[in-house]
């Protein structure tokens, strides 16, 4: 009977031997992956901040734009603007010389 309890005693400890080694192995592989991971996040992360970057210049250069489309927009406007009034006053001028030759016509 000792015998056996102490068989089974050293079986314990072979088992919890192999099962420390166990935990050991599983444990540096799991540190191994996680530092996998890690550089995977961290190459991730920089790709991200430089997308970011590359968009905000975008944006930048966009609202530069805007505003010399804006300018220019309105200097085609101002343009298209000072081209009618100068049409419509050159049409009012003409009619009024035509207006001030009928009345001396009535008059006369």
């Amino acid at each position: 009977m000792e015998n056996r309890i102490l068989e089974i005693l050293l079986e314990l400890q072979n088992n919890l031997s192999e099962l420390q080694n166990d935990m050991k192995t599983v444990k540096a592989d799991m540190i191994t992956e996680n530092s996998n991971i890690l550089v995977e996040l961290q190459n991730d992360m920089k790709t991200v901040k430089t997308d970011i970057q590359e968009i905000k210049e975008t944006v930048n250069r966009i609202e530069e734009s805007q505003s010399e489309d804006v300018i220019g927009l309105l200097k085609a406007t101002k343009k298209k603007t000072d081209f009618e009034a100068d049409y419509i006053n050159n049409r009012i001028t003409e009619m009024d010389k035509r207006l001030f030759q009928l009345e001396k016509r009535i008059e006369n």
